[in-house]
């Protein structure tokens, strides 16, 4: 049975959206093959070869490992599927794997093949690795109030004519730095005239 492959026009129906009918051959050849991934997918490559070496089949050997190929490229090759969900899906049956043998362990080598499914799974699941520092979320991160009215945040008003006259007590200080204070504090009511004056002012200082 299959004597002749049909892997190039069952490739083409599939890349059409199987819009067109397949022959009943061609339909018979597309069902093998997709009980070929089954098959491997449950219990591996050599399974799903022997499985077209006996019945309904009969394949030659040769034929059958022609046709297994065959089914992993035709089922396989566009892989859209991502590498996170492909590691979660090894990982689920590897611990399923791992449980079967603990369930069913009846010596120290039953459970050294449980261990190393167990180190298996671990690895895919890539648990060997340092977690990936994850993005603070926003009810933890620090909560900042910007605000001239300190009454919103329960810190008292300051009388900003006392606040004048406390600077204009400081000593040795010139008229522009006496302002330049001032406004600072609030304490007077802001020139921009000399605020450019003043970066003006610093910046020569720095050339």
């Amino acid at each position: 049975m299959f004597d002749k492959s049909h892997f190039q026009r069952l490739q083409d129906y599939i890349e059409s959206g199987c819009k067109y009918q397949l022959t009943e051959e061609e339909q018979e050849y597309y069902n093998a093959l997709f009980a070929v991934v089954g098959v491997t997918r449950k219990y591996g490559k050599d399974r799903a070869i022997s499985l077209l070496m006996h019945e309904p089949f009969n394949c030659s050997r040769p034929r059958a490992r022609d046709m297994y190929y065959e089914a992993i490229n035709l089922f396989y090759l566009d892989d859209t599927i991502e590498p996170a969900a492909h590691r979660n899906m090894i990982f689920d049956n590897l611990m399923k794997a791992a449980q079967t043998v603990l369930l069913s362990s009846k010596n120290s080598k039953d459970m050294e093949v449980y261990g190393n499914l167990m180190i298996q799974a671990w690895k895919v699941k890539q648990l060997d690795k340092p977690d990936k520092i994850k993005r603070q979320e926003i009810k933890e991160k620090d909560i900042k109030v910007y605000t001239l009215d300190s009454n919103l945040i329960g810190v008292p008003s300051i009388d900003r004519q006392e606040l004048a006259a406390q600077i204009d007590s400081i000593p040795d200080l010139t008229e522009r730095e006496r302002n330049r204070l001032k406004r600072d504090a609030m304490a007077m009511d802001i020139n921009f005239e000399d605020i450019i004056d003043d970066t003006q002012e610093k910046t020569e200082d720095y050339r």
